[in-house]
């Protein structure tokens, strides 16, 4: 992605409108899910850390607390501004926040010990292009992190499951399967240290709140939601439960390194 690409002006608008509302959120904030992450991914205290599409970053605030130093790095500068306060709020010294293109990210080879992404790889339209950034930037002895929600192998499923996150995101590209991850790790020369599936339900309330689509999307939304009441067209299981419409993603999470 360039700064002339449509895609990155997608991105920008939808969270330049919906940052307040994501920065809220559940699974945005929660500090445990947080520091699992920190924690699987073998941060240590004398590590440098960067972190791709950081959004209003609070992976980087967390790996900022136990290493070295942490770099955020994202396309949205409302984003960045929102970071910058809660960091300065949190009297966090070893952070920074940078713009930046996550298929060309401005730091040198190896300029880290550990990379991490987390819930953005749905948004890459190039997601190779985007984990040989990371790769680069960690080095031969460097490692690599990646939170993000998987599509179901079933390719019917995975389509009709990445319709409905358009309609709701249009910044969203594609949700990769398991299979394409690993396919997308191979290719750029890295094995995994540590792989799960992690399931994380989603509240349809919520999730429309988040995406702010327009009436008619949100009216297809549902419908599909309804649709998948009995059929799990998707793959995520949607049902009811005391009174809310839920569903579940499959969150893969992944440690890598170069073979």
């Amino acid at each position: 992605m360039t700064d002339t690409n449509p895609h990155l002006d997608r991105i920008r608008a939808q969270f330049g409108k919906q940052a307040e509302i994501y920065a809220r959120m559940q699974q945005t904030t929660d500090e445990r899910s947080l520091r699992a992450l920190v924690q699987v991914s073998g941060a240590g205290a004398e590590e440098r850390v960067l972190d791709v599409a950081c959004g209003p970053g609070f992976l980087t605030m967390t790996f900022a607390a136990q290493c070295r130093h942490a770099v955020g790095v994202d396309a949205t500068e409302v984003f960045l501004a929102m970071a910058r306060v809660e960091a300065e709020r949190r009297g966090l010294r070893n952070i920074e926040f940078r713009s930046g293109d996550a298929e060309r990210l401005p730091f040198d080879d190896g300029a880290f010990d550990l990379v991490a992404c987390r819930a953005a790889f749905h948004h890459f339209p190039h997601p190779a292009r985007v984990l040989a950034e990371m790769a680069r930037v960690a080095g031969a002895q460097g490692r690599v992190l990646i939170a993000d929600m998987m599509s179901s192998e079933d390719a019917a499923k995975a389509e009709y499951h990445n319709r409905m996150e358009r309609l709701c995101d249009p910044s969203h590209a594609r949700a990769l399967p398991p299979s394409e991850f690993e396919q997308l790790f191979a290719a750029a020369g890295l094995t995994q240290r540590f792989g799960a599936t992690v399931p994380v339900d989603m509240e349809l309330e919520e999730y429309i709140t988040h995406g702010g689509p327009d009436a008619a999307a949100e009216a297809e939304i549902r419908a599909m939601i309804d649709a998948s009441l009995d059929a799990d067209r998707g793959g995520l299981s949607a049902r009811r439960q005391d009174g809310r419409t839920l569903f579940t993603y499959q969150t893969g999470v992944f440690v890598l390194h170069r073979v």
